[in-house]
């Protein structure tokens, strides 16, 4: 609703939420509010209860301000902190952020002066006349979009960056599951981010699939795709081995039959064992198009091979030509 605040309350603090509650049921421009008892509950809320501000309560639903970063991009919100502590902050809630009081004991008086603090903060929201990131949203895809989920194990980091180093930075989402001892995957993206034009990072549940981004499969955890708000996520996981790996490739190929079908390009590098035949098997049965590398440019001709033996391969080629394959089929 134009000109209204829809406002959610991320704590755990009863007498925060009734004091909010009843302050600001009354109050002009305040359309809805909602509770829940941490910024994570509020994801699926946000969308569709059309809310445009969130406040945190530092004290009792603490949360990675990286998350509530990236939620608020997503969702355009005002994001506002409160603590009772709020002078003595730790530096990573530091963020051109808009901290209210919270008083140690919420009496009559000191919950008026809350409820009074927060209501022109949300009135001051209405008056700025935000606007949406549009090239930010722009980047954002859905399943009508082209996604690439590449699998690699042994000498798969050096068959990835010959790849990589092809692709242009408006290249569609890409979704890697790399086999690599726990810790390891996050320097690797780190290094790829610091060596190419791409937005490369080690994967975290709640990140958005965007043009010109490339996400990692964390070392000990699945990762598959998931639908939030209409567009593409990434769910990351502990979850049991499978083919005594996790991340596993199957767990995403499988992820992506469903949501992406024919949108969804499949690759297979080099690797031992047979993870991702499987999952790449049920792409190509549900209609996306599969890359496999040839046995003369693996390192190991495991995970290829054993794709290639289901029928789930569509090409089979050299590490230098797939990068001008997925690009032709995107």
């Amino acid at each position: 609703m134009a000109g209204t605040v829809r406002l959610i309350i991320a704590s755990a603090q009863p007498e925060l939420i009734e004091s909010a509650r009843v302050g600001l049921n009354h109050k002009p421009n305040i359309d809805m509010v909602i509770t829940v008892a941490r910024p994570s509950e509020a994801e699926n809320k946000l969308a569709r209860a059309a809310i445009n501000v969130l406040l945190v309560d530092i004290d009792t639903a603490v949360s990675d301000d990286t998350y509530v970063s990236s939620m608020q991009k997503r969702n355009q919100l005002k994001v506002l902190y409160t603590s009772a502590m709020f002078r003595s902050l730790p530096k990573k809630f530091n963020i051109e952020a808009k901290f209210i009081p919270k008083p140690a004991a919420f009496t009559n008086f000191t919950s008026a002066q809350f409820v009074t603090t927060l209501y022109n903060e949300t009135e001051g929201f209405i008056k700025q006349n935000v606007r949406p990131d549009y090239r930010e949203l722009g980047r954002l895809v859905d399943g009508n979009n082209k996604v690439i989920l590449i699998a690699s194990s042994t000498g798969g980091t050096e068959a990835l960056e010959k790849i990589i180093s092809k692709l242009p930075v408006d290249v569609p989402p890409l979704l890697i599951v790399q086999h690599m001892p726990s810790g390891f995957t996050k320097l690797f993206a780190d290094r790829l981010n610091a060596t190419y034009k791409l937005e490369i990072k080690e994967a975290k549940t709640g990140d958005f699939l965007k043009r010109g981004q490339l996400l990692i499969a964390p070392a000990g955890m699945h990762m598959k795709l998931v639908r939030q708000q209409g567009k593409l996520a990434v769910e990351c996981f502990v979850g049991v081995k499978i083919h005594g790996v996790m991340p596993a490739a199957d767990v995403l190929f499988e992820s992506a039959t469903d949501l992406l079908k024919t949108n969804a390009i499949g690759v297979i590098l080099t690797g031992m064992g047979a993870d991702g035949a499987k999952g790449l098997m049920m792409m190509h049965n549900a209609g996306a198009k599969t890359i496999g590398q040839d046995a003369a440019t693996c390192v190991v001709y495991g995970m290829p091979n054993a794709a290639k033996g289901l029928g789930a391969v569509d090409f089979e080629l050299p590490i230098d030509k797939i990068a001008d394959k997925i690009l032709s089929l995107t």
